[in-house]
């Protein structure tokens, strides 16, 4: 699938569903940062998240836009 002449793979990682820490409302950020390293290293690239998933914004910015340059990755919004 082509998109503004991009290729993206058939897998994604969403953002639906993040770990958060024991017993808490926040977010797991060190585990998140492992499993985004696995899968750029895995040869994937895209992320998807959205509005309605509340804190992902947050946890990818960290876990991955600050972390990789920007041509490693695409991330979608809705």
């Amino acid at each position: 699938m082509g998109y503004l002449g991009e290729e993206i793979g058939k897998l994604g990682f969403g953002l639906m569903r993040l770990p958060k820490k024991d017993g808490s409302e926040k977010f797991d950020l060190d585990q998140i940062k492992q499993m985004v390293d696995a899968f750029l290293e895995a040869g994937f690239t895209y992320f998807d998240t959205a509005w309605a998933y509340p804190g992902s914004e947050d946890a990818i910015r960290q876990a991955l836009v600050e972390r990789y340059p920007r041509d490693r990755f695409q991330l979608y919004y809705t």
